[in-house]
């Protein structure tokens, strides 16, 4: 018999961790709970702190980068500033006007730098802003253009006084008298801008015992020397003021003709009656006469004469070309300061170059009349830049043209006191007087001065420009005229400097000349410019104000 293995019982043991197990697992969630308390210290090492230099250091950049990157779409420049700026950028919502942005601090520690957007509210893009700093690198142009002439001294342009072979000339109804003269080029050099006729004086005497009136006048001259039938100015000789001897008489011209260098003119004496004066001449060209003139069919055919000549004095002014200058700013690049908080680590230096080289300005108004003029708002004062006068018809702007059908005016109210460069296209459409523009420039108290552009169609289809101003005491002076422009848009531009109180005038990108204005207190208007027609049809294709902002 085998023998028995002998038999055991087996107890459960308890679950859990034996005291071996149980230490490792401490010391392994220790090691854990280790890294993980240094991972969440890190990390919160690294979360924004806006009392940490690196936090405000991130957020100067990147106000920064935002100012920079805007200006460098700057189409012009309102405010140059060291502590703000004003600029616009190109429309950016399709309502076509530009955008308006504006970067200020107050320059108290402590402010904040504030951007607005047109006109909305003024919010802040960087807290705690302890230096805020702006320079401009500023170009220059000069523009060059023909100033008005400065008239010298009066000068006797043409003389004969002689008393050697005289005899009488009795002028009446159709038997006239004349002088042709044309100054030396040493009086009127060819470099000068014109020259005109100031004061004539000739010898002269009563005809009989009947008082008739006797015409002094100045007309131009034809390519054979004689008088044509265009009365420059005239002056009227009475003879009842006449003796029974020759005795000089002097007539004053206001000279609203002026002559270009090499140009020439005719004296007349126009006679009245059966006999209105006797008029002394010489008959001899041995003693230097020459250029006597006389009709006996009252003007339809004259006699020039190169051996006589009237006795006479003709005095007049010499004017010389002048040039004047605008002087125009442009922003090629601009130096940025921006520092928030207290603490000098956290400051940014830096600078960008404006490609657009945005102009300087204080005020601008521009149409294309694609858009509804009366919805801009180009400097976003929550306001339209051109307001009607309650009868402008959207309907009447088609491809860019606008059909006037009623007054448009700037807005808001400016003294146009800076340096003024208007440019206007537009044209009349039927005859008479149409498009006008205008302009009340150059305010300072009650006193400025109203200068109109218009544009007459005559009768041949071309039409006619006339710059003029009014006054307290003209209702229409007249600066420019130019005539013969074709049946189409004309472009007038006109530089308006308040500093020298004059107008420079092209038409058609040829310069037409600049006048002095004067200013006064002419009535009751607004400090605007305006667009309109008169009384014929008008069209306007263009029209752009750009004003001053020269000024740091």
């Amino acid at each position: 018999m085998m023998p028995q293995t002998p038999q055991y019982e087996h107890c459960a043991r308890p679950g859990g961790f034996t005291l071996i197990e149980l230490v490792v697992t401490i010391a392994i969630t220790s090691v854990i709970m280790l890294a993980m308390g240094s991972a969440i210290l890190i990390a919160t090492q690294a979360l924004p702190d806006p009392e940490r230099t690196p936090y405000r250091l991130n957020q100067s950049s990147r106000i920064a980068e935002q100012m920079l990157t805007e200006l460098q779409e700057a189409q012009h420049i309102r405010e140059r500033a060291a502590q703000a700026i004003t600029f616009t950028v190109a429309d950016r919502d399709a309502n076509g006007s530009p955008e308006r942005v504006r970067y200020a601090w107050s320059g108290t520690p402590g402010d904040p730098l504030t951007r607005q957007y047109n006109s909305g509210a003024e919010i802040a893009v960087l807290e705690d802003v302890n230096d805020f700093s702006l320079a401009y690198d500023v170009t220059t142009t000069i523009e060059q253009y023909p100033g008005p002439p400065v008239e010298g001294p009066e000068i006797l342009l043409s003389s004969y006084t002689a008393g050697h072979t005289l005899k009488d000339y009795k002028v009446k109804s159709d038997d006239w008298m004349g002088q042709y003269f044309r100054p030396p080029g040493a009086l009127v050099p060819a470099e000068a801008a014109y020259w005109r006729v100031t004061r004539v004086k000739c010898r002269a005497k009563e005809e009989g015992s009947t008082d008739e009136d006797s015409y002094v006048q100045l007309r131009p001259a034809d390519a054979a020397h004689k008088p044509t039938t265009t009365v420059i100015e005239q002056q009227v000789m009475h003879e009842e003021d006449l003796t029974s001897s020759y005795v000089w008489q002097a007539f004053s011209f206001t000279g609203e003709h002026n002559l270009a260098p090499g140009g020439d003119l005719c004296l007349v004496i126009q006679g009245g009656g059966a006999g209105s004066a006797n008029i002394c001449y010489e008959d001899k060209d041995v003693y230097g006469a020459t250029g006597r003139l006389r009709t006996g069919d009252s003007g339809n055919n004259w006699e020039y004469k190169t051996d006589k000549c009237v006795q006479h004095e003709i005095y007049g002014k010499v004017a010389t070309a002048t040039t004047q200058t605008a002087t125009r700013q442009y922003v090629s690049g601009i130096r940025l300061t921006v520092q928030a908080g207290d603490d000098t680590a956290a400051r940014i230096d830096t600078a960008v170059d404006l490609p657009n080289t945005p102009e300087l300005l204080s005020a601008v108004w521009e149409l294309d009349f694609e858009t509804d003029p009366t919805t801009l708002d180009m400097n976003a004062d929550a306001s339209e830049d051109w307001q009607d006068d309650g009868t402008f018809d959207p309907a009447s702007l088609v491809g860019g043209i606008w059909y006037v059908d009623s007054k448009l005016t700037t807005f808001p109210l400016n003294d146009f006191a800076e340096l003024i460069t208007a440019a206007v296209r537009f044209r009349t459409t039927s005859v008479g007087v149409g498009a006008l523009f205008r302009i009340n420039a150059d305010w300072s108290g009650d006193s400025y001065a109203p200068i109109f552009a218009t544009l007459e169609r005559l009768a041949d289809s071309t039409q006619t420009l006339k710059v003029y101003q009014r006054s307290a005491s003209l209702p229409q002076a007249t600066l420019a005229t130019v005539s013969g422009l074709p049946d189409d848009f004309v472009d007038v531009g006109l530089i308006i400097d308040p500093d020298l109180d004059t107008v420079s005038v092209r038409v058609n990108n040829t310069h037409a000349g600049t006048f002095q204005y004067s200013t006064s207190a002419p009535g009751i208007a607004l400090r605007r410019a305006v667009i309109t027609l008169d009384s014929s049809d008008a069209e306007f294709d263009s029209v752009s104000i750009r004003v001053g902002g020269n000024s740091p």
